[in-house]
């Protein structure tokens, strides 16, 4: 086992002199060779090398007793010895002139549940930010620096790392739509931004769109992997080759001043236009885009019919045929909501206090289905926090219960509800502030007035040593 873990320790590099235009590789194994960079350890390579571990190990393994590959570096045996994180991190700044590809081998974390890739936020313009809106300046800034971010990979613009669960990408996904949903400034004046959140509202949902779903992702994937291998003109890798010194020349410098010739180093799409000598079949891909388009057509003709779910399955299989485009993920998201839409009409038809416990648990679960597309519907937060309180869920019942307020702040229903959390859990002082907020937008609630005399009668007896 200690031989096994060495050799995924181990960094590669293309060996010296090979030729890897000579060889016969598949599209993965041509991607799993551009990943090959004498920086990058065997062990990482497995995880985004593209095709299972098992063929990243049998192709390495196969390339170093060909003699394509050379090891550049191992870590030191004793584990004991590696620095710890934080003395790793306070130091990680001033080595980086120094590092070597072991260094850099060694620092590779292990691939995390959640992403631990800080996000860098771009430069804005702060002539942007506009104090007489109604919205914060350092959410406005939040805004702008999202936006600008927006063409992210997907597991990065959702925060988490590649190949997350579906659970982790959906968690992660209604956290950022609750903050940038369009409806969460209801009513407020926010200018330009409103077109803002719509806009990164729909690239978000256009990711998790993707990642939840296990077949788009491995389409997507295998996108980013054939763009990988496209690599750049040939003309371009021939114009970086030529000597600095011959452009000297060129110019009229004279023999005797010219430098000795000296390469100008490659880019990395360079290098990787040089291992990937493959052809992309362009009669092909017409062919598939104008099947896309085909089929792309057919889902608008189901969706104006109102066959939403035939109309979603058209649009998944178009993705497929062209991941490539956009509007296809657009419309995937934009026909989620609507299809929520008509499912909440559904969910809202029939009160939940004549529900019985199993009706109330699959209500519960419908709603957290569609509550991802409609985070703010105020209509389905409120639902949902009285399911949830039936099922005494009240921590749930709380969020449900909070979001609905952060829209309709003055609505008097939900700080009666929030009242009612607030009792059950027995936390009388909350219970009251919330019942008196309430008769505060509203003094008819006939709800707040009777359970705000039926807690204080409760506390009068209670310091009575009566029963409550």
């Amino acid at each position: 086992m200690a031989d096994d873990r060495d050799l995924k320790e181990q960094v590669l590099v293309l060996a010296t002199g090979c030729d890897t235009t000579q060889l016969d590789l598949s599209a993965p194994e041509g991607y799993l060779l551009s990943r090959i960079d004498g920086a990058t350890a065997w062990r990482f390579l497995r995880e985004i090398g593209g095709i299972p571990p098992e063929e990243v190990d049998a192709c390495l393994g196969r390339w170093l007793a060909e003699g394509v590959l050379e090891v550049v570096s191992r870590p030191v045996a004793s584990e004991t010895s590696a620095p710890n994180k934080e003395t790793a991190a306070a130091t990680s700044s001033a080595e980086t002139s120094e590092s070597t590809p072991a260094a850099e081998a060694k620092a590779e974390p292990e691939q995390p549940t959640e992403s631990t890739t800080a996000f860098i936020a771009p430069a804005i313009d702060e002539s942007e930010l506009d104090g007489a809106l109604d919205i914060d300046e350092e959410v406005q800034r939040r805004i702008l620096e999202f936006e600008a971010s927006l063409g992210r990979p997907y597991h990065e613009l959702l925060g988490i790392a590649a190949g997350s669960d579906p659970k982790v990408v959906k968690r992660a996904y209604f956290k950022l739509s609750k903050e940038f949903h369009p409806d969460r400034y209801f009513r407020k004046q926010i200018g330009g931004y409103a077109e803002r959140l719509d806009r990164i509202f729909k690239k978000v949902l256009e990711a998790h769109e993707i990642l939840s779903d296990p077949e788009l992702c491995k389409v997507e994937n295998q996108t980013a992997t054939d763009a990988a291998s496209a690599g750049p003109p040939s003309d371009v890798v021939a114009a970086a080759t030529i000597p600095l010194a011959d452009a000297a020349s060129n110019e009229g410098a004279s023999s005797s001043s010219a430098k000795p010739a000296q390469a100008r180093p490659l880019t990395k799409l360079e290098r990787l236009k040089q291992r990937m000598p493959f052809k992309i079949n362009h009669a092909a891909i017409a062919e598939r885009r104008a099947r896309a388009d085909e089929i792309f057509r057919a889902a608008q003709n189901s969706q104006q019919a109102g066959r939403l779910q035939e109309a979603e399955a058209s649009l998944r299989i178009a993705i497929t045929f062209d991941p490539g485009r956009a509007e296809f993920k657009e419309a995937l998201g934009s026909l989620r909501i609507a299809a929520a839409g008509a499912r909440a009409t559904q969910l809202l038809a029939k009160p939940s206090e004549r529900m019985s416990s199993a009706e109330l648990l699959e209500a519960l679960r419908l709603l957290e289905d569609v509550l991802p597309y409609r985070p703010h519907d105020p209509e389905l937060n409120e639902r949902a926090a009285r399911v949830c309180l039936q099922l005494t869920k009240l921590d749930d019942a709380e969020e449900y219960a909070e979001t609905l307020l952060l829209r309709s702040p003055e609505y008097s229903p939900a700080h009666t509800l929030l009242g009612r959390i607030h009792r059950e859990r027995g936390d009388m002082d909350q219970a009251v502030r919330a019942f008196e907020m309430a008769l505060k937008f509203d003094e008819e609630d006939l709800e707040a007035r009777r359970a705000l005399a039926s807690v204080r009668i409760g506390a009068r007896d209670a310091a009575r040593g009566g029963d409550s």
